[in-house]
């Protein structure tokens, strides 16, 4: 029974975030893409990309540097209002120099602007008016389906708030930038990912004596986790919408279209 809380916990925290990992990363293509439909220019569009989503990418690397910090890990230089354009793609929108240090005090550093992201969303939610608090006993079963069916209308009831869209933009640039880059996720498999693995196992199969409160503390956890994903997922999926009319609606005017490589 408690393997299977576990297992139901896991697979809605793991569904909710590859669904908002796959719209942060189409996003984050046709953004440009529709900037670059109509300004014609790489540097323009890369432009209205970082100044579209400026407060998220403060965040993200304010994180590196507020953990680097507190974990005792030597800073360099830091750029919030740079990005630049590698011509492959890919666009550096900041950045902080962080000096090597062990596996897991990198890898905690390189996951800073998730969890703190994650926090940001919640307050957000909290300002929008929405109920983020999950129970033990719903992230482990199938009342998390009626909790998360129930975001759709509390969106819809929250746009009757003119001051609700500011947060709504924070929501979007926050969530948008608080995935680890490429190079944050580098030292993870030995830092963070080989270790997660162990206790995991060690948890599914009964061999971590955890108390009942510690388990059910972690399983709302869990769920809240998985809540403030599909929040985030279904803003994002709502403007991934508007931007593909857009792009459609762009693309059909000027006779041009973007080919993105996969």
């Amino acid at each position: 029974m408690i393997g299977d809380n576990w297992a139901n916990a896991l697979l809605w925290l793991y569904g909710a975030f590859s669904v908002f990992w796959l719209l942060q990363w189409w996003l984050s293509q046709h953004i440009r893409g529709l900037a670059l439909l109509i300004f014609r220019r790489p540097g323009p569009a890369s432009s209205i990309y970082f100044w579209l989503l400026a407060p998220g990418v403060i965040l993200h690397e304010l994180s590196h540097w507020f953990f680097a910090k507190i974990l005792l890990v030597r800073t360099g230089d830091m750029a919030l209002f740079r990005p630049t354009d590698s011509g492959n793609g890919k666009v550096t929108l900041g950045y902080v120099e962080v000096y090597r240090s062990d596996p897991i005090r990198q890898s905690l550093i390189g996951l800073a602007p998730l969890p703190i992201g994650i926090i940001a969303l919640l307050i957000l939610s909290a300002l929008l008016g929405f109920n983020h608090e999950v129970t033990a006993q719903v992230a482990a079963g199938s009342n998390q389906w009626q909790t998360l069916s129930a975001l759709p209308g509390q969106l819809i009831t929250s746009f009757a708030q003119p001051l609700n869209f500011l947060w709504f933009y924070l929501v979007f640039t926050i969530s948008n930038g608080m995935l680890p880059s490429s190079a944050d996720r580098r030292p993870w498999l030995f830092g963070f990912i080989l270790p997660s693995l162990v206790i995991l196992g060690l948890a599914l199969s009964g061999n971590l004596k955890l108390s009942e409160q510690s388990q059910q503390s972690i399983l709302s956890l869990l769920g809240t986790l998985t809540w403030a994903f599909a929040f985030a997922g279904l803003l994002n999926l709502l403007i991934a919408l508007l931007i593909a009319g857009l792009e459609l609606l762009v693309s059909q005017v000027s006779r041009r279209r973007i080919v993105y490589r996969r």
